[in-house]
């Protein structure tokens, strides 16, 4: 009798040890299952992530790509002293006004200049091929307005060695105007006294009426606001207005540039005072 007793708990313990293995087993699988969904939805998710990412890039540069015109034959520039001197835009942007960029083509050779934002249609750049300095070498000029409106026109130039293409070294219109002009505006109750000193030397002063409603008066001129840059009798020159007050100009500053150590400096600096009317300014839409 407790033979069969002693051989049926044993089967009894044998069954409940299969139980709890399968029990285990199944937990063990089910828990890998859950791994491994887990893992299939993160990798889901970053995959989806990064294909969104791309396709937010294509169509920002889709978007980017409206935005551009082909560049046409009226946005080639070609100096008029050799057919074979050139400067276009690299790209063209919006309505064919905005030059993201210039190329300038030379006997040849040709270099892009990214960084050169200009106006196209009728204020498109202009190259010239002179011999600004009197040695045998004609430089490459390029002139171009980087943006103009009212009461202001920002015009921009650039000398560029004949053979490497490469930006010559020229004195900024703000060094020169630290270096050797000084001015003061002197506000009284009823006029405005300017006066200019180019080198060292005094200029022509002036006196002008005060105007209309509140209006910010400068303590001294500034420059920059309008800036022309032209070629003149195989020179390079520059016209750039004195500002006394906001949108008020009281004569231009003139000077040539001239080749010295290396550098392209300001010339035969004049200061002629004339006070412009509101037409003046308003020109420039």
């Amino acid at each position: 009798m407790k033979t069969w007793t002693g051989i049926l708990l044993m089967i009894i313990l044998a069954v409940a040890a299969l139980s709890v293995t399968s029990t285990a087993k199944t937990t063990n699988e089910s828990q890998q299952q859950l791994n491994i969904d887990e893992s299939s939805s993160q990798t889901a998710a970053v995959e989806a992530s990064h294909i969104d990412g791309m396709n937010h890039a294509v169509n920002s540069n889709k978007d980017k790509a409206k935005d551009m015109m082909p560049i046409k034959a009226d946005d080639v520039s070609t100096a008029p002293e050799n057919n074979n001197v050139r400067v276009y835009p690299m790209s063209v942007e919006g309505s064919g006004y905005i030059y993201n960029g210039l190329v300038v083509e030379a006997d040849g050779k040709k270099r892009e200049f990214s960084d050169w934002r200009a106006e196209g249609g009728s204020y498109k750049p202009e190259v010239h091929e002179l011999d600004l300095n009197g040695d045998g070498k004609k430089e490459i000029v390029v002139l171009y307005s980087e943006g103009h409106g009212t009461g202001i026109y920002l015009g921009q130039a650039h000398i560029l060695d004949p053979v490497s293409l490469e930006v010559m070294k020229m004195q900024t219109l703000d060094e020169i105007v630290k270096e050797r002009v000084e001015s003061k505006v002197t506000v009284t109750s009823d006029q405005i006294e300017i006066g200019v000193t180019l080198n060292g030397v005094p200029a022509e002063s002036s006196r002008v009426d005060k105007a209309a409603g509140d209006v910010l008066y400068y303590e001294k001129l500034q420059f920059g606001r309008v800036t022309y840059y032209s070629v003149e009798d195989n020179k390079l020159v520059v016209s750039t207005s004195g500002a006394y007050g906001d949108g008020l100009y009281a004569g231009d500053l003139t000077f040539s540039y001239v080749f010295q150590n290396g550098e392209w400096k300001a010339s035969d600096l004049k200061y002629s005072m004339e006070v412009y009317e509101e037409e003046y300014y308003e020109s420039f839409d």
